[in-house]
């Protein structure tokens, strides 16, 4: 009797799913070689594509933004404590200029390297995914493609060459994917310590911001867990989280100046419905952009159900349930966090035209969780025939915008190198905008352009340093 009692209470503990103990692999799903070597034949050529399209449209001098947010580069060597609380627009920049920073001296203010920056931070953040995969699910299979096909987007060439700033997006990508694998950890001082310390980070770095919210909802849900749960755990380290995360957001806003990225603003803007129009077609946008309202406001209809789905199934789950799921928390982690991007991006920028505005390349990098979560909800679907539905269709679907480049950044890299073959030629910032049809900067004297490109050519950095290529 004492043996068959002993061995219950065995079975009973063994009882547990495969997102609870990522570490556990399922028996039909122990590591597959052809399918790891599949995936990463998939991610080696869209990775090396990515990097072919920087190459070929990064363009060696700075363009409209980049003339401000690098002005303490021209004024004195900045310390890193300058750069990382340094306000340009609506955004600090956190960790994004440490790497200008250091490395900026040696390669003559190389503008190019900015975009190869964001391109590297966004394949890190592909392979952090692909890990992220692994420990939530057990294995890497053969549509885990989807995810290099997620992240090495051509639609997103907008954000990595045409003004690239790596504090936009590629830091918190890379940290985002970082963040999530901090939350799989299960000693929980390293648990909470990481996931503060990546928070911190992400609030300052542009629009990592969002991820300040996203975090006290964590700590919260934490110490919802420690009261509900049986026997019920200590609620003082979750309790400290949230007031570190509370903190932490909030010094974001000390000294801070509100300052909008277009002179067009207006809140509440009029019609209210351009709001969720606008986001509907930015998550549209990202799987069918269209010069027409109709195709990427109905696709982003199916998206944001789907979002919607995820979030509702998930936050049951979560509040309903005293033990961790590790699975569930990320994937409202991803999906909440692109979503409070998308609703920002519509209140700052509605006033601009539809759908041109909201199918921008410069956001489809920070709508990339989101679509992260679809594919991890939908490859955790129950029914094994609907779920090999479900995944190859979803990556059928996902493939046109990842291998086509806009025209517009063809055409601007163009510009870009016109732009400085006449400045070099003849150092006349009106001339050149006249010649080449579009201006360098749409306000020259505003940001003193003249002194800063004479400093440049003093110093023989940037356009000045050799081909603008």
């Amino acid at each position: 009797m004492a043996i068959r009692e002993y061995l219950g209470k065995v079975l009973a503990a063994q009882q547990v799913t495969l997102e609870e103990r990522p570490s556990i692999t399922k028996p039909t799903q122990r590591l597959r070689p052809e399918a790891k070597l599949v995936v990463a034949a998939g991610a080696v050529l869209l990775a090396g594509r990515l990097f072919l399209a920087v190459f070929k449209y990064a363009v060696n001098v700075f363009y409209w933004d980049q003339w401000d947010f690098m002005a303490a580069f021209f004024r004195h060597s900045p310390g890193f404590a300058e750069l990382f609380f340094w306000q340009h627009g609506p955004i600090r920049e956190g960790v994004g200029l440490f790497l200008d920073k250091l490395l900026y001296p040696v390669i003559q203010w190389n503008s190019r390297f900015d975009s190869f920056t964001i391109a590297a931070c966004i394949v890190i953040a592909m392979l952090l995914a692909l890990r992220l995969k692994q420990k939530l699910f057990g294995s890497i299979t053969y549509l885990d493609v989807a995810i290099p096909i997620i992240f090495l987007r051509l639609s997103q060439a907008e954000n990595i060459v045409n003004t690239p700033n790596p504090a936009y997006a590629g830091f918190p990508l890379l940290m985002m994917m970082m963040y999530c694998l901090a939350l799989l950890q299960r000693n929980r001082l390293l648990r909470y310590s990481l996931v503060l310390l990546l928070n911190f980070l992400l609030i300052y770095t542009a629009f990592g911001l969002f991820m300040g919210v996203i975090t006290l909802g964590v700590f919260l849900l934490e110490g919802w867990r420690s009261v509900r749960g049986q026997p019920r755990a200590p609620i003082w380290p979750a309790a400290t989280g949230i007031v570190i995360a509370a903190a932490s957001l909030g010094s974001f806003f000390v000294h801070y100046r509100f300052q909008s990225s277009v002179d067009c603003f207006v809140f509440p803007y009029h019609p209210v419905i351009a709001y969720p129009e606008f986001v509907l077609i930015m998550f549209g946008g990202f799987l069918a952009p269209s010069h027409s309202m109709l195709i990427p406001t109905l696709t982003g209809i199916g998206v944001l159900l789907g979002l919607m789905l995820i979030l509702g199934h998930n936050g049951v789950r979560l509040l309903s349930s005293a033990r961790s799921s590790n699975k569930g928390l990320v994937e409202v982690v991803l999906v909440g966090y692109s979503l409070a991007f998308s609703v920002n991006a519509a209140v700052g920028r509605v006033c601009l035209p539809l759908p041109i505005t909201a199918e921008a390349g410069r956001y489809v990098t920070l709508l990339i969780p989101a679509f992260l979560a679809i594919y991890f909800y939908l490859a955790s679907i129950p029914s094994a025939p609907l779920r090999k539905l479900a995944l190859p269709l979803f990556c059928v679907v996902l493939l046109p915008t990842a291998v086509v480049v806009y025209p517009s950044t063809v055409r601007l890299a163009n510009f870009k190198r016109a732009w400085a073959a006449c400045y070099r030629r003849i150092g006349d910032i009106g001339q050149c905008d006249r010649v080449t049809g579009a201006p360098i900067y749409p306000a020259p004297a505003a940001t003193e352009l003249k002194q800063k490109l004479d400093f440049l050519k003093m110093h023989r950095l940037n356009l000045f340093s050799g081909p603008a290529e």
